[in-house]
């Protein structure tokens, strides 16, 4: 919450009393830092940021803007390419349509168009309107202020309904539905000019994040500033090609051992949604994540239908910080012989489980008896009997699931030790059965993979 002191040095305090006042500290952190000494004086505690109110004005936060979104800010593109020597006829291409890019730089430039010799007379009007360029950009574009709240209250004093979206409502329309009996008088809203920082503390593209870490202000900052580098060195590794912010944020958890280790609210900002989501990072998954070995191969999207793609990395991390089984993404893939795959969604479920050494060595002997099963039949009964085993878990007829193995044991002339657990509780040893169905797989050759 925002404070109005007196007779101190500073004449405000804003406390992380909530995620909304944790992300502005954040982004107000970042404005008052890029002004440093000797232009704005602040002081972070643990417990708040202190500041002179009169720091923040509408110059300063637009020209924060421009630094801030400098390679995504149309003008400031167009501004590099009036100040070369020569401009290419690609280049000059590039200009008319960024001086066409939308309608505060069509309204500012009208039908003039570049034509190689009046840069002088573009790089005026950039001069003449750049905070009007600088505030409708940011205000409209999608990855910007329209992603997180309001656009008509950019900059406004705080009013009666709060700017961010998912709190936002017409009061003049909506406040009697919204309000308890129906009395506009119960209604209660909280806004605040601060809430226009939050924007610049989420981190990511068209999924954005942020951190409340709110132990402390200073651990709130060091936090986010931690998560932001990760981004900056994933994007760099990547050559500007990764900026998967999801990806990256578990990887870090997973690798950094003094990152994030303990538990930890994370706020989710989608592009296509208009609302804000939480995701709750608890202890018990971070160490999941830690003992991962892997996380690349969950990287994917996987194609259901004409019209919607899974996201295997959102399911997987949405079992792991939910602490829910993987059963649906195994019987999805024993379909597709993802054997790999599989494999390390078992794992995951063991981790989530738990089950100690004697879960890990049933598991291994499911391994090894399916692999003997897989190099002694030919290969239709292979493929005949993983396809039955199949069927009968997913359908959940374990009943059918034991007589198959059963059969197959006869029919292998092999000794299931491992199917005994499932004899006794199948679906607490669940794992174990889709271990060997997993594994029935062709005869691996080291040298070919599989056959």
């Amino acid at each position: 919450m925002r404070e109005a002191l007196t007779n101190e040095k500073f004449d405000t305090k804003v406390e992380p009393s909530d995620w909304r006042y944790s992300a502005a500290i954040l982004g107000l952190y970042k404005y008052l830092d890029y002004y440093g000494e000797p232009g704005i004086d602040f002081e972070v505690s643990d417990d708040a940021i202190k500041f002179h109110l009169a720091d923040i004005t509408e110059d300063k936060y637009l020209k924060f803007v421009e630094f801030y979104y400098d390679d995504e800010l149309q003008h400031k593109k167009l501004e590099q390419l009036m100040q070369l020597e020569e401009c290419s006829d690609e280049q000059m291409k590039l200009a008319n349509e960024l001086m066409k890019a939308n309608s505060i730089l069509k309204k500012v430039f009208g039908k003039l168009k570049f034509d190689g010799t009046n840069q002088k007379e573009i790089l005026e009007l950039i001069y003449t309107n750049r905070n009007a360029l600088i505030k409708e950009t940011f205000r409209n574009k999608s990855n910007m202020y329209a992603n997180y709240a309001n656009t008509g209250q950019l900059l406004e004093k705080g009013k009666e309904c709060c700017r961010l979206w998912g709190y936002y409502v017409d009061g003049g329309r909506k406040s009697k539905a919204i309000a308890y009996n129906f009395d506009v008088n119960t209604f209660v809203a909280q806004d605040d000019i601060l809430f226009d920082f939050i924007p610049f503390g989420f981190l990511g593209d068209r999924e954005t994040f942020f951190l409340n870490d709110n132990y402390s202000v200073k651990q709130l900052i060091q936090t986010n500033r931690e998560f932001e580098e990760s981004i900056k060195n994933e994007v760099a590794a990547s050559e500007g090609k990764s900026k998967d912010a999801r990806k990256i944020l578990f990887k870090t958890i997973q690798n950094a051992s003094d990152f994030v280790d303990y538990d930890v609210e994370v706020i989710v900002k989608n592009r296509e949604k208009a609302f804000y989501e939480t995701l709750h990072i608890r202890k018990e998954s971070i160490d999941i994540l830690k003992k991962l070995e892997v996380y690349e191969p969950f990287c994917f999207s996987f194609k259901i239908n004409e019209n919607y793609y899974m996201n295997i990395e959102k399911e997987v991390m949405n079992c792991i910080l939910n602490l829910v089984r993987t059963d649906a993404l195994i019987e999805l893939f024993l379909k597709q012989n993802s054997e790999y795959l599989v494999s390390l969604f078992v794992e995951v479920n063991r981790l989530i489980c738990g089950g100690g050494e004697k879960m890990k060595q049933s598991i291994k002997m499911a391994y090894a008896c399916a692999k003997e099963v897989a190099g002694k039949l030919p290969e239709n009964k292979r493929e005949s009997y993983r396809q039955k085993l199949t069927s009968a878990i997913v359908f959940k007829d374990y009943d059918r699931c034991c007589q198959i193995l059963l059969q197959l044991s006869n029919y292998a002339d092999i000794s299931f030790e491992f199917a005994y657990d499932l004899f006794e509780d199948f679906e607490s040893n669940k794992d174990i059965a889709y271990t060997f169905i997993n594994a029935l797989t062709k005869k691996k050759d080291n040298n070919q993979g599989d056959k």
